[in-house]
């Protein structure tokens, strides 16, 4: 009963509340009430955007009881409306505690002013801002040159891409980092008013190129451009960014079918999202998503005694909030990460994006596998060079030297004589290792036996660490077995690879050898561990089961039990799962998800 009574006040509040300015709450003799401004882009083409934000705050004031005055002003669609806003909010006889600002272009002018003034700063729906003042803007909203990070990867296989973007600080950014991330392949690049959608001659241009790729940079109106567009007979791949997700284009699926999009991927479970459909009868995006774990904090910040401008930073930098977004992780600048997808508009509905986990095993895949054939060839070349040069003495150094250069992921290089002992070692800081005994190793026993290279499994090496080690076999002049050459790498060298490729996915990827042994996994608790011996597994028998079948099939898919990857609670998970090896040696790469977490 509560819950409802808190709703319907949130509705009242709305509907009696003019959207630039409003006060929720009253004033009264004694203490005045604190002051929360708010800037939105009411008239703007992101209208339905600032409306929504401006529910999702309302309702989170309702829900939370706080005696705060709520003060909205409309930022409009250019910078000085923004900074005219921010000039009344600053000059209120009751000076607000705090200022909220949506948009690129609003939060970018603010963001200096608020500083100037010592006024903490929010930014929410601003992808783009040029921090010049340290300490003093906190943003909810990705940077885009994170998200480009995952449009880059979708936008890789096309050969002729073409950018319509909108004329404000947000499109050029875009098309700018567009143009830096693929000089060779963008055909066209051209900017639109939003207010006025006079498209006709950037479509002529753009069909003209004949682009494979069309990438909107746009909002509330790219159902409108996808209908120009497609009857203007342009049939490229239709591609967006997280402002684009709009109902307006599930009403035209003959145009917008298709479109493939980056956006985060929030807590659909989030009571809030529930809330806010009993309130206002339909689903929140993330822009009212992100609004309320904003003015959520906010509050959370406050009842904690920080209501300074500089404790209030404080609070948010370095720090992680679980909220609607999910799991939010602040960097000490103030700027916020979590989770981002691809979507596609499938059959008239927004979906999740089902090609992007195969995409990213296989973008994984092939980079490890084009450093392990790099490695390769240049030991093959370094066992060439020693075959005159010998294992020992300065002319072997210089070339395991060279070999180690060239390797960015080699730990260290050495050569290893025919009775299995280290002779020599590159970096020189290594030379403990020289006189070493490694006969016994399985890799050195199968390279002895078979006089080929070699790739051992994860084992424990006489460096003191667990590593993955690539044998070449040396043979003299006389073509005579002398020994070997090595590349050694830790396998949290597949971290470094695999951490750049799925940065901000909602998914995992790990290594495993076909032994059931974890080799690398973003919960280092798990590296090492043996899905059939080790007991964090044996209360999972789905698990197991999956671990067997990967062990003897090279690639296949599945679920199973476990818990989810900050090791929290148990969730079903999918698994999709192909090899990488050399020489015989296999491991297996799996990617991981949960539709629970997406």
């Amino acid at each position: 009963m509560l819950k409802c009574l808190l709703l319907l006040l949130a509705l009242a509040i709305q509907l009696i509340l003019c959207p630039v300015h409003v006060l929720a709450g009253h004033e009264s003799e004694g203490p005045r009430n604190p002051v929360i401004g708010i800037i939105l882009p009411f008239s703007s083409a992101f209208e339905d955007i600032a409306l929504e934000q401006q529910k999702a705050i309302n309702l989170a004031l309702a829900e939370s009881g706080h005696p705060f005055d709520l003060v909205f002003k409309d930022g409009g669609a250019d910078r000085q409306s923004a900074v005219d806003a921010f000039n009344e909010l600053a000059g209120l006889e009751n000076r607000p505690a705090a200022i909220i600002s949506c948009s690129s272009w609003a939060s970018d002018a603010i963001h200096p002013l608020a500083a100037e003034k010592g006024l903490f700063h929010i930014a929410i729906g601003s992808a783009a801002l040029n921090r010049t003042v340290p300490g003093s803007t906190v943003r909810f909203t990705l940077d885009a040159g994170a998200e480009q990070k995952q449009i880059n990867q979708y936008l890789r296989s096309f050969e002729r891409i073409a950018v319509l973007a909108m004329d404000n600080d947000l499109g050029k950014t875009w098309l700018e980092m567009l143009r830096q991330s693929f000089p060779g392949k963008i055909v066209s690049g051209s900017l639109y008013n939003p207010q006025k959608m006079d498209i006709s001659i950037n479509l002529i241009e753009i069909k003209d190129k004949k682009p494979d790729a069309l990438v909107l940079i746009s909002a509330g109106e790219a159902s409108e451009i996808a209908r120009q567009a497609r009857n203007a007979g342009i049939q490229a791949q239709l591609v967006g960014t997280r402002p684009i997700q709009r109902s307006a284009l599930l009403t035209r699926p003959q145009y917008t079918n298709g479109l493939v999009y980056t956006y985060p991927s929030y807590n659909t479970k989030h009571h809030f999202i529930s809330d806010f459909r009993e309130a206002y009868q339909y689903n929140p995006g993330f822009f009212g998503v992100e609004a309320y774990d904003a003015i959520t904090t906010l509050f959370r910040a406050f009842e904690q005694g920080h209501t300074t401008f500089e404790a209030l930073f404080e609070w948010y930098a370095g720090q992680t909030y679980i909220g609607a977004l999910g799991r939010i992780e602040f960097n000490s600048n103030g700027d916020a990460s979590y989770p981002y997808l691809y979507k596609q508009i499938v059959d008239g509905e927004f979906q999740v994006a089902r090609f992007q986990f195969s995409m990213l095993l296989e973008t994984v895949r092939q980079q490890l596998d084009n450093i392990f054939q790099d490695m390769d060839r240049s030991i093959a070349q370094a066992a060439g060079k020693l075959s005159a040069s010998g294992l020992h003495g300065d002319l072997a150094g210089t070339v395991l030297k060279e070999l180690f250069d060239e390797n960015p992921y080699a730990f260290n290089c050495v050569t290893v004589d025919k009775n299995g002992i280290i002779v020599n070692v590159a970096p020189d800081k290594y030379r403990e290792v020289i006189g070493e005994d490694i006969s016994g190793q399985e890799q050195i026993i199968r390279l002895h036996s078979t006089h080929e290279p070699v790739l051992s499994q994860a084992v424990l090496m006489v460096e003191g660490f667990v590593g993955i080690d690539l044998e070449h076999p040396v043979f003299g002049p006389d073509n005579q077995f002398i020994g070997s050459v090595s590349i050694l790498a830790r396998p949290d060298f597949f971290g470094s690879i695999i951490s750049r490729k799925i940065y901000n996915f909602p998914v995992e990827i790990f290594v495993f050898q076909t032994d059931g042994t974890t080799i690398y996994d973003i919960n280092e608790e798990e590296i090492g561990k043996n899905a059939f011996h080790d007991q964090i597994y044996q209360s999972f028998p789905s698990l197991v089961k999956i671990a067997r079948r990967m062990v003897t099939e090279p690639e296949g898919q599945g679920q199973y039990r476990f818990k989810n990857r900050h090791m929290e609670k148990v969730i079903e998970k999918d698994i999709i799962w192909t090899s990488i090896g050399l020489h015989g040696t296999e491991y297996r790469l799996a990617l991981i998800y949960s539709e629970q977490e997406l």
